[in-house]
């Protein structure tokens, strides 16, 4: 099982949490840094992410957040919108793996089914990730991006322009 969480804190140390995130299996969705200040003057800067973890581990990203004075809270998700976010885990981490643009049918015979930690058991449905239509999902979210090699697509994880 996994859960869809909520992370509220600072900047400093964020890279902790990503890192153990990642170390995990589990995957940080999305991030907003926002500053906070009151008038002219700047109070802080923080991080609003969604994060997804297998539910064994939230106890050790608990600790971790409390070191870094963060709030953590379980997002109330549909169960069609959590099936939709853990599909994305096995793509993410055949990606993360191959640190290269990858094609469709490579991506195909690095997912396994069924899939590591279990997650094919949480999609009630007789098949495993529907790849195509997760890949195009992860490319709006801005998480993955693609490209055109003749009649082949290939896919990436998005790399971040510093």
């Amino acid at each position: 099982m996994y859960k869809i969480l909520g992370y509220t804190g600072g900047v400093y140390r964020f890279d902790e949490i990503v890192e153990m995130v990642e170390d995990i299996g589990g995957i940080v969705l999305k991030r907003d840094d926002f500053q906070i200040s009151r008038g002219d003057y700047f109070m802080s800067q923080e991080i609003h992410v969604i994060l997804v973890i297998p539910e064994e581990t939230l106890k050790d990203l608990k600790i971790i957040v409390k070191e870094l004075i963060g709030d953590i809270e379980e997002l109330d998700v549909d169960e069609n919108q959590k099936i939709g976010v853990i599909s994305l885990l096995p793509i993410y981490n055949a990606l993360s793996s191959a640190l290269k643009w990858t094609k469709m049918e490579t991506l195909e015979e690095m997912i396994d089914c069924p899939c590591i930690n279990g997650i094919c058991n949480e999609l009630n449905d007789d098949s495993c990730i529907k790849l195509e239509k997760t890949l195009n999902a992860m490319c709006r979210m801005e998480i993955v991006e693609n490209r055109s090699i003749g009649k082949d697509k290939e896919y990436r994880l998005k790399v971040e322009k510093k």
